[in-house]
């Protein structure tokens, strides 16, 4: 417990944050550790989670369900309504194919929209400047051949299922191979891109690129899986006036929704647990914790996933596969936004210049240079290297009024 005297001889604006037990600059948080430091910033749940601020967005809850904030962790607050708007155009797009019954207008949505609106989330944040070109060309193009090399593989075993549509039971010996060994079989494939890059590109490491590098390969191969696999129904004419509007809703629901999504939330759980780094001052404590709790949560998502496609090959109602789907999405999307919060925290940072001020991308306000934001809590490591150096370059500089004419 810190004494009165221990709190007197501290600097004018320092205070002692109660984990670290050092100095630090008076504010909301706490700039080396991100945990609050004001009485009515109580943390909720254990001070190594930090529940009441999302470290890539901290004015959010950390299980608040917000799609952008977690899929395009990189972003400020203000950059991201665009993306919003995004994913409801895409979301607009499906379910207007989905209404006029327009099955290769579903399939082109559903394979290529999110991937795209990654591939542009990529540039919005700098992406391409922080990490070498030619890392997110192999990432996608190995994650590219990989679907489609996997689709050909497997066609065979899966041509009278698509044939028919989804929701179609496959009776025997098949539901255990077309059930459950193709779905993880993709879901591990998927996951190569990443692993490959780490080992022959490792470079400098950061939490946030492993998650844009592991999510690109992991949406790069479901791209190119669903556009070869459900190729043939492009011969079927534009409008599918025979087929049922229930069937239709569930494809985009399955195709457009949870298959992209969870896809990315895998990939992005495993490149960044792939990509995390701790401190080098804190390597002897709970040295591997947070990369561990990274794989169990994609390991769990893979399970629940892998286990969808014997309910896919069931019979069963439609909507209940859509049901089940989503909810696996649901908890994946979750998985991955504790995931990188977790490492946001936990991870190596930048090296601390607290004499120094800097411009909080996020609430805006001139800060000392720490890993953390003391005004709002953010991680200093969400925002992209590119911005993190220009934002150096052209500190505040403090103005003092002129002194008045004698």
């Amino acid at each position: 417990m810190t004494t009165d005297s221990d709190t007197d001889d501290l600097e004018p604006g320092m205070v002692e944050c109660r984990v670290c037990r050092v100095p630090v600059p008076d504010g909301e948080y706490c700039g080396l550790c991100g945990l609050p430091l004001k009485d009515h910033q109580q943390p909720q749940g254990p001070d190594w989670l930090r529940m009441k601020a999302y470290s890539a967005s901290p004015g959010e809850h950390l299980l608040r369900p917000n799609i952008v904030s977690t899929l395009f962790p990189h972003l400020s607050t203000q950059s991201r309504v665009p993306f919003l708007l995004g994913l409801g155009v895409l979301l607009a797009a499906l379910v207007a194919a989905t209404l006029f019954r327009l099955p290769a207008a579903i399939i082109t949505v559903a394979a290529l929209g999110l991937p795209l609106l990654f591939l542009i989330y990529l540039q919005e944040s700098d992406v391409y400047d922080d990490v070498p070109t030619s890392v997110l060309v192999v990432t996608a193009g190995l994650g590219i051949g990989l679907g489609v090399g996997w689709v050909l593989l497997t066609g065979a075993m899966l041509a009278q299922q698509y044939d028919v549509g989804i929701g179609v039971g496959i009776a025997g010996s098949r539901i255990l191979r077309d059930g459950l060994g193709v779905p993880i079989g993709g879901l591990v494939l998927m996951l190569v891109p990443a692993v490959l890059v780490r080992l022959v590109r490792p470079g400098e490491r950061e939490s946030l690129d492993g998650f844009a590098i592991g999510a690109l390969g992991a949406l790069m191969f479901t791209a190119a899986a669903q556009m070869t696999r459900l190729a043939p129904q492009f011969s079927g004419g534009m409008i599918a006036r025979d087929r049922p509007l229930s069937g239709l809703v569930v494809e985009a629901g399955i195709r457009g929704v949870a298959v992209p999504l969870t896809a990315a939330a895998v990939g992005g759980l495993i490149g960044c647990a792939l990509w995390f780094a701790r401190p080098e001052n804190k390597k002897h404590q709970h040295r591997n914790y947070v990369r561990v709790t990274l794989s169990v949560f994609a390991l769990l998502v893979m399970t629940m996933y892998g286990l969808l496609g014997l309910v896919d090959v069931a019979r069963m109602p439609q909507i209940l596969q859509l049901v089940l789907h989503l909810t696996v999405t649901a908890g994946a999307l979750l998985a991955l936004r504790v995931g990188l919060h977790l490492a946001l925290l936990h991870e190596n940072h930048d090296d601390i210049a607290s004499d120094q001020p800097i411009l909080c991308p996020h609430c805006h306000n001139v800060v000392p240079d720490m890993a953390f934001c003391v005004a709002c809590g953010a991680a200093t490591r969400a925002a992209s290297r590119s911005s993190r150096r220009s934002r150096r370059e052209l500190r505040p500089v403090r103005h003092e009024p002129e002194a008045d004419a004698p």
